[in-house]
């Protein structure tokens, strides 16, 4: 009798573990994907029609049967929840495994028809586009999704908010337009991670690893990025093209590029170690209170055609790098004196700096001899008038000493009685001359500013507040 419930218990168990479903084909009424049924083993295209609900239960195995069709897709006329839990995230994946990114085409809205498609918290393999929408979503909101072996595994059409996702092995992560909100995920072996066009992205607390582009933004549409305490890692190209925005607390390492073509953009407080190519300054790029120390190359100056548009770079540490510290890939001359490289004497550090001296085509770079804590300085190399600098900005009817401390001091073949300030921000200050064309700019904290009205006339001089 015992060994008769044994058996029993057995074939029971048995019969559970081995429970799944196959299908294809329509969905005319209501209908549930259970988790005692699953895994669903979807051998064709699945169609729910209009009027109709298909739930798919939390913790639900979805397989694609991909040995013959990767055409197989399931398309929703009526209403799909796809909805998983932190706990019981639904799975869809090929039958077969296979490490080509289309194994079937993915789920499909049709809007025209009604359909709806509510889908979280899932982990989905080798889709074409594992949701597409006739219609886009207003926001496109997933957390603790896994995107696998996808082609395209995010498409934006307005907003989207990722929160606790990954991105693995696809050839596009995300792509699309308008508002990006993203944060805590992580994008490793894509061959492009994020691909963004206008307008805005946040992007905080993310990792990026072993990919072939971490993220790419197309030129000088964005309104605004800000780019935060996130990590790029061995990829080939971190960050292509920033831009109106500002990338902060990161750290970038072992990366062919990790930084190409800034511009319009502050880059502040990141720390860049052993990437072939540190970071690339252009237009009215901002690099301050960074470490760029140990990698191949580690500032590259270029795309500048006039001083009106060059980069602000100051209080950074660029310090034990290969090839060079700072490569001045423009025909302007550039004040580099509150940024450290760690060489004790001038001779050290000129082998370092890649400007006139090597190349005459090449602007010339001053700068300062720090000692080893970069606190005190021991020296300072002038190869040009530092009043004829980027930084100095001077003209014939006045020129700034930069960098300014406390004091703005303005030098003019007549009195300089008032000034107003501009911050980047769009901020405005005024200040009256406390003597002899000084100015005490001690209220301003440290940053990149412009003159834009001086006795009351417009003008418009930029300089660096330490």
């Amino acid at each position: 009798m015992h060994r008769f419930y044994l058996v029993l218990t057995f074939f029971i168990l048995s019969f559970n573990y081995f429970s799944q479903t196959t299908f294809s084909g329509g969905i005319y009424q209501n209908a549930t994907w259970s988790l005692s049924g699953s895994p669903y083993i979807i051998n064709g295209p699945v169609v729910v029609f209009p009027g109709v609900t298909l739930n798919i239960e939390p913790g639900v195995e979805i397989q694609i049967n991909n040995l013959t069709n990767n055409n197989i897709y399931i398309e929703t006329r009526g209403t799909i929840n796809c909805v998983g839990t932190d706990a019981l995230p639904i799975k869809i994946y090929p039958l077969y495994d296979t490490t080509n990114n289309v194994a079937w085409q993915g789920f499909v809205c049709t809007s025209s028809q009604g359909g709806v498609l509510n889908a979280d918290r899932f982990q989905i393999s080798n889709a074409y586009f594992p949701f597409s929408y006739e219609t886009p979503l207003s926001n496109y909101q997933y957390t603790n999704c896994t995107f696998n072996r996808c082609f395209q595994a995010v498409t934006v059409g307005n907003a989207v908010n990722l929160s606790n996702c990954q991105f693995i092995d696809n050839e596009v992560g995300v792509y699309g337009w308008s508002y990006f909100t993203i944060d805590n995920c992580l994008f490793k072996d894509n061959t492009t991670s994020i691909q963004a066009y206008s307008t805005a992205l946040t992007l905080t607390n993310s990792s990026f690893v072993d990919n072939q582009i971490g993220l790419s933004f197309s030129s000088n549409v964005f309104d605004s990025i800000y780019i935060a305490d996130c990590q790029f890692l061995n990829n080939e190209l971190a960050i292509n093209s920033p831009n109106n925005g500002k990338i902060e607390n990161c750290l970038f390492n072992d990366n062919t590029t990790a930084i190409q073509y800034a511009y319009n953009c502050e880059i502040v407080n990141n720390e860049f170690f052993y990437n072939e190519l540190a970071l690339e300054a252009s237009v009215n790029a901002t690099i301050h209170n960074n470490q760029i120390n140990n990698n191949f190359g580690g500032l590259l100056i270029s795309g500048v055609t006039n001083q009106q548009d060059s980069p602000q770079i100051y209080n950074n540490e660029i310090c034990g790098n290969i090839n060079y510290a700072v490569n001045n890939n423009t025909n302007m001359n550039y004040s580099l004196l509150s940024n450290c490289f760690c060489g004790l004497d001038s001779t050290e550090i000129e082998q370092m700096i890649i400007d006139g001296y090597d190349d005459i085509t090449k602007g010339l770079i001053n700068y300062q001899v720090y000692d080893s804590s970069c606190t005190t300085i021991l020296n300072t190399v002038l190869k040009f008038n530092a009043n004829t600098a980027v930084l100095s900005e001077s003209n014939s009817d006045f020129s700034i000493i930069n960098p300014v401390g406390n004091m703005l001091v303005c030098t003019s073949t007549n009195p300089i009685f008032n000034i107003e300030i501009v911050d980047l921000c769009g901020r405005k200050y005024a200040f009256t001359a406390e003597s002899d064309n000084h100015f005490d700019v001690s209220k301003l904290t440290s940053g990149y500013y412009f003159i834009k009205v001086l006795n009351n006339q417009s003008t418009n001089k930029s300089f660096i507040k330490l």
